[in-house]
């Protein structure tokens, strides 16, 4: 039996704005939906309660397929064209690697190298929202790239951050807008087997990163509030995408902590259900008017509305997106007395540390006795390795 269909705002086979018709789920298509989440969720949660990181990574690499917003014949070209600044394991000589920080400038170079190594990571792609800065982390004695940082706008509430400050009345967002979140971060190989997850992390707390954030945003005003953008930086956070961390964690530069773990996420969101999610798009074209899949003015949350418009529409309980995989939070801090700030006082004065100072740090603490110990480094082939991660034969 054929589903019934309703018109709806769309595109014709021309490519021309009019009303065409849209086919509604059937009862057996919504039935199977259904079943297909309650037991997205049953094994996601058994996996998370077992410790099974190699399911949470599968789901995680298929949550990828289906949020990759750009194909992976594209990436993979890009690659290609910037393939010299990615090094094999025999260019490197780890006594003479000298990081540096490239800001990310929209349709540069460093743009598309920043993309080619987000997508060779399992965790699906995301642009980032709000304020946004993107560094690649480069090598210049060897000229290949590390890694890259992503900061974003902080979330508004995060509990394990919120517990820290005593926000004044009304002052909360204006305070953790001082903030900003890193939303993606680390190191490809062979640097990443050098540690140089722990280069990566260590420089969002570099001055570089505050000197960035200040030319970019000195004197401009948030979109959606009209208000003046705070300076300087005061600080950031970061979730770990599989519980604890082992980058985040003992993170440091002489005596100082870099990454303090202030707690943990509670472990709610879409990443088990993101393989159903055309499906899920599919029924609220049918059953929903004025169905929108994102755009300007929609929200950030545009997958988590649409998840929860679908729950309602088939029956299920919210309790649902609790996945149970709760993430390790960490916070960086920028100045001294940062919770005297965060209460609606004076901010100290900023804790100084450079790139240079902490490369040379991370080097002698990490990178040369572990290029020492192992020597599986030498070996990487970066062609393979992105054949591989970018899904080419």
């Amino acid at each position: 039996m054929v589903a019934a269909t309703k018109l709806s705002i769309g595109q014709n086979a021309s490519g021309k704005t009019e009303l065409v018709p849209v086919p509604r789920v059937s009862d057996t298509e919504k039935e199977q939906l259904k079943c297909r989440i309650e037991d997205a969720y049953s094994r996601f949660r058994d996996a998370v309660d077992t410790g099974d990181k190699d399911y949470i990574r599968e789901m995680h690499l298929l949550s990828k397929s289906f949020v990759f917003s750009e194909k992976h014949s594209d990436i993979w070209s890009q690659f290609r064209k910037h393939r010299a600044k990615f090094a094999n394991g025999t260019d490197i000589d780890p006594q003479k690697i000298r990081p540096a920080l490239r800001l990310v400038e929209a349709k540069s170079d460093w743009e598309a190298i920043f993309r080619i190594v987000r997508h060779t990571w399992s965790i699906p792609y995301s642009k980032g929202y709000g304020r946004r800065m993107r560094f690649v982390v480069y090598d210049e004695y060897h000229n290949a790239v590390i890694g890259i940082i992503g900061f974003q706008s902080p979330p508004a509430d995060l509990a394990c951050r919120d517990k820290l400050f005593n926000y004044p009345l009304k002052e909360k967002l204006n305070l953790v807008n001082r903030t900003m979140d890193v939303y993606t971060i680390g190191a490809i190989p062979p640097y990443s087997e050098l540690l140089g997850g722990k280069l990566v992390a260590g420089l969002v707390a570099s001055d570089e990163v505050r000197q960035a954030y200040w030319r970019l945003y000195a004197g401009k005003r948030t979109v959606m509030q009209n208000e003046c953008i705070e300076q300087p930086l005061v600080g950031a956070t970061t979730t770990s995408a599989f519980g604890r961390s082992s980058i985040y964690n003992r993170l440091r530069f002489n005596e100082r902590i870099l990454a303090e773990p202030i707690g943990y996420t509670k472990g709610f969101g879409t990443i088990h259900l993101e393989h159903v999610y055309p499906d899920v798009v599919k029924l609220l074209k049918g059953e929903c008017e004025g169905f929108v899949t994102g755009g300007y003015g929609n929200g950030p949350k545009i997958r988590w509305q649409h998840f929860t418009r679908a729950l309602q529409l088939l029956g299920l309980p919210f309790s649902y997106f609790e996945h149970g995989l709760r993430r390790e939070t960490f916070l960086f801090k920028f100045v001294e007395n940062i919770e005297h700030g965060m209460s609606g006082g004076d901010f100290g004065k900023t804790i100084n540390m450079s790139v240079k100072e902490y490369a040379e740090y991370w080097k002698e603490r990490w990178a040369l006795p572990r290029s020492e110990r192992i020597d599986t480094w030498r070996g990487f082939d970066r062609d393979s390795y992105f054949a591989r991660t970018l899904n080419q034969k």
